[in-house]
């Protein structure tokens, strides 16, 4: 479908955030104006829970970028260190990818000096200044947990099955309850308890067809078993129909979760509306500055050769950096769950990818 097929990347202010942080939990950010935390306010609860049931999908910030003095900063786009540290640009230019410059390259947008990718920049989601929250990252220009759910306190939880984040950041269930489907009862209906959590055993790739059966990396898990996937990147097999699980409102977050009547689907959790700048089509929160389904406005659809760019379907886009187009999306394939390594090579739920290689967190 394309609509969450970009890059997947933490640029410099977010690396500023993960390394200048005074407590090192991650979660002294900025105000984004409401888009970045799904319209709810992050609850720090210790550990969350992965959305395959067992491993925390949040690792402890590091610098990923270059260390310039105490500084976490990218110098592909930081005025005051273009290319290295301490390498400032002049008042009338603006760092573009590591060089000083009159204008930004193609695809990017000048944001106080740096040349960034708003579709991407988990500092400048969407907009110049909109900061995703602790545990989010930036996609088509959308701040979410990739692999759906909610950042509570730093950590992507899934809240249809986590009993300290049940239906909600810091909702959490009592002594022997278990949190099914979001909310909190004394045992799981229909599905099966995986170590305290409720689990589709038929879908779910760390318990596929029982408890503690985890596929392979690339494997999917369907009708209980471990194949390899039937469906492309970004989707899931549910019935054995393919789709979008991250904003289908029939499978929202899960094969078989549907929102309730005027409910839409935003990065795999059922809400009310859609975040402020985003835009509902057919049940489905998007950037139209970005979807190449949606390019402009809801149903306008760029041709397979064409990228969605500031809401105009262009052609001869390049890819900014290190990124390579994929779907019709500029993505970085070191990081991106959905091309991991390469185009098209999706990593199971609840694993990341690390330097193009799917892997557990933490592992």
């Amino acid at each position: 479908m394309g609509k969450w097929t970009s890059l997947v990347a933490v640029m410099a202010v977010m690396g500023l955030a993960a390394c200048g942080d005074d407590d090192g939990d991650g979660t002294d950010v900025m105000d984004d104006g409401g888009a970045s935390d799904m319209g709810m306010d992050p609850v720090d609860m210790g550990e969350g829970t992965d959305l395959g049931g067992g491993t925390d999908m949040f690792e402890p910030p590091t610098c990923e970028q270059t260390m310039c003095g105490d500084a976490c900063v990218d110098t592909n786009s930081d005025p005051a260190n273009c290319g290295d540290c301490g390498t400032e640009c002049g008042a009338d230019e603006v760092c573009s990818e590591g060089v000083c410059s009159g204008a930004c390259a193609g695809g990017l947008t000048d944001c106080d000096g740096a040349c960034v990718d708003q579709a991407t920049d988990a500092a400048n989601c969407g907009a110049c200044g909109t900061m995703c929250a602790a545990g989010e990252e930036c996609t088509d220009g959308l701040c979410g947990c990739v692999g759906g759910g909610l950042a509570c306190g730093g950590v992507c939880v899934d809240p249809l099955s986590d009993p300290a984040n049940c239906g909600d950041c810091g909702m959490a269930c009592a002594d022997g309850e278990v949190c099914n489907t979001g909310t909190c009862e004394p045992e799981c209906i229909g599905t099966t308890e995986c170590g305290g959590v409720c689990v589709d055993t038929d879908t779910d790739p760390t318990n596929c067809g029982d408890c503690g059966t985890v596929c392979d990396a690339g494997d999917a898990c369907e009708g209980g078993s471990c194949v390899t996937p039937t469906c492309a990147g970004g989707e899931r097999s549910c019935d054995g129909s393919c789709v979008d699980v991250l904003a289908d409102t029939s499978n929202c977050g899960s094969c078989g979760n549907a929102c309730a009547a005027g409910e839409v689907c935003s990065f795999g959790v059922c809400r009310m509306d859609c975040p402020d700048g985003i835009t509902e089509c057919s049940g489905t929160c998007t950037n139209t500055n970005f979807d190449p389904d949606n390019c402009g406005g809801c149903g306008t659809v760029c041709d397979s050769d064409e990228v969605c760019r500031n809401g105009t379907c262009q052609m001869g886009i390049t890819c900014p950096g290190d990124t390579t187009l994929c779907d019709r999306g500029c993505t970085d394939t070191s990081v991106d769950i959905r091309h991991c390594g390469g185009c098209g090579t999706m990593c199971a739920r609840g694993e990341i990818c690390d330097e193009g290689t799917c892997r557990a967190p933490g592992g």
